[in-house]
């Protein structure tokens, strides 16, 4: 009689994951709602009309980059992701600073969204029903939803993000075919894709929100292991969510500039920049969009939540794997083969929720700013690392084509210039970010760069004595 072969222990599910599933994850992760909705103004307010392009702009650096990690993958079989080719390229003792810097920034970056998600649900909650919920006591009904849904393995979350993701779409593309059916009187404008309007320092200091707008594309590689053919599926993915966020947020955003034509429409968004796409659905469309918009507001910031829940989940069991974290990280769960650290970010999150509501700090201004920041300012700082390591690595290693070397090597060395340019000016405009005072901002520059040098010193010195024969007795040595 058959039987059914018993997963290997800490496996976690093979085979469940296809490149749309992936990609599904990235750009529920990228949270476009959100990320429109929240960052948008700044990226207009600061950017200026250019903001279109900007998105364009980041999509072309990280093609870069993305090209030379794709290409290290075939050398790299762990799916470990940022740590595993900055081990690779870099050394092992970079490696492990790497690793402590990704799980803590996506670990905060997570953190820092639950502040966001659940004041938009508090206000959601307050404006259809009338009534006023603490917003942490709705912050700890949204971690333990994100962790239940998480808990029951990685395709449950991916049918989930499939709604949220389609909901999300359909009204911000009813949105935009609105404006563009209602053009102002001298008709569309392009002026965003003039060079005039890209190539400016407000469109230098607006980094953060350009390329945020893609965090989470790096990640594809994180699910190697639960795919079935890594090899095609990754890449696949990894094109397919990088080349639509690049597409869809460049049209959104343009549709969105041609409202600025509109004297009275640029008026009102500037009186309240942060109403900016419910002011503009309301014109357009009618009072009913902008409070869908706001609502599924609420559902893209979960979806982005579930996705990143699961790439911090993957994070430790690779780390444990990997021997970095104790073997309890690679524990799952034994019948939905989801990783138990789950248990442990979830505890994180309420803790955190649950002091930041007591203490009565703001959801936003403080526990998603001052968990957020460096999270965001670490991923950038890993992705330039990871640019590095893929130049360090084909340096040393002939075994690819010569061609293919060649082409990696340029579009590494590219990208990791691009991407140092990008932190320098995310640095250059913290106070942008977080809106904070010297302290604050010092903190969250240090918090990552701290983290990476800590770890990475520390790993190379517990190296060294290893290989350090051990000392004789001082007995042994005075009857040598």
């Amino acid at each position: 009689m058959p039987t059914t072969p018993t997963p290997q222990e800490g496996a976690l599910k093979s085979g469940v994951l296809t490149a749309g599933g992936i990609a599904l994850i990235v750009v529920a992760a990228a949270a476009p709602l959100a990320l429109i909705a929240g960052y948008g103004p700044i990226g207009f307010l600061v950017g200026g009309i250019g903001a279109p392009a900007g998105f364009i702009v980041a999509g072309a650096v990280l093609a870069l980059f993305m090209t030379g990690i794709l290409v290290m993958t075939r050398h790299v079989d762990r799916p470990g992701a940022f740590y595993a080719y900055i081990a690779r390229g870099l050394g092992p003792s970079a490696g492990t600073g790497a690793a402590s810097v990704a799980i803590v920034a996506y670990l905060t970056v997570n953190i820092g969204g639950m502040g966001i998600l659940s004041v938009t649900t508090q206000n959601l909650v307050q404006l259809a029903f009338g009534v006023e919920v603490p917003w942490w006591v709705i912050g700890l009904i949204l971690t333990g939803a994100t962790w239940y849904v998480c808990r029951r393995g990685i395709d449950v979350g991916v049918k989930l993000l499939v709604v949220i993701l389609a909901a999300e779409m359909g009204i911000l593309l009813v949105i935009a075919v609105a404006i563009l059916l209602q053009p102002a009187p001298t008709g569309h404008s392009f002026a965003a894709f003039e060079p005039a309007n890209i190539f400016t320092p407000g469109m230098a200091a607006a980094s953060l929100v350009w390329f945020g707008a893609y965090f989470g594309i790096e990640s594809t590689t994180l699910y190697r292991s639960e795919t079935r053919n890594p090899e095609r599926t990754v890449p696949r993915a990894t094109v397919i969510s990088l080349a639509f966020l690049a597409l869809f947020y460049c049209f959104f955003a343009w549709a969105l500039a041609q409202a600025f034509t509109v004297p009275a429409l640029a008026d009102a968004i500037a009186a309240e920049p942060a109403a900016m796409l419910y002011t503009i659905a309301d014109h357009y469309v009618g009072p009913w969009a902008g409070l869908a918009a706001q609502a599924l507001l609420v559902t893209s910031s979960l979806g982005s939540g579930i996705a990143y829940y699961n790439a911090v989940s993957r994070y430790a069991h690779s780390m444990g794997t990997d021997r970095m974290l104790p073997r309890a990280t690679t524990r799952v769960h034994p019948r939905y083969r989801s990783p138990s650290f789950g248990n442990v970010q979830a505890i994180i999150m309420t803790v955190a929720v649950l002091a930041f509501g007591l203490l009565g700090l703001d959801p936003y201004l403080q526990l998603t700013v001052w968990f957020s920041s460096p999270g965001s300012l670490g991923i950038m700082l890993l992705m330039a690392l990871a640019s590095l390591a893929v130049v360090a690595y084909f340096i040393r290693h002939r075994t690819a084509r010569r061609s293919t070397r060649v082409t990696v090597l340029i579009t590494a060395v590219l990208s990791f210039i691009l991407l140092v340019a990008v932190v320098y000016e995310m640095i250059a405009n913290i106070e942008l970010l977080t809106g904070g005072g010297l302290a604050l901002n010092i903190a969250v520059v240090a918090t990552p760069v701290l983290i990476f040098l800590v770890v990475a010193t520390a790993s190379a010195v517990r190296r060294r004595l290893k290989r350090q024969p051990a000392a004789l007795p001082a007995s042994a040595a005075e009857g040598a």
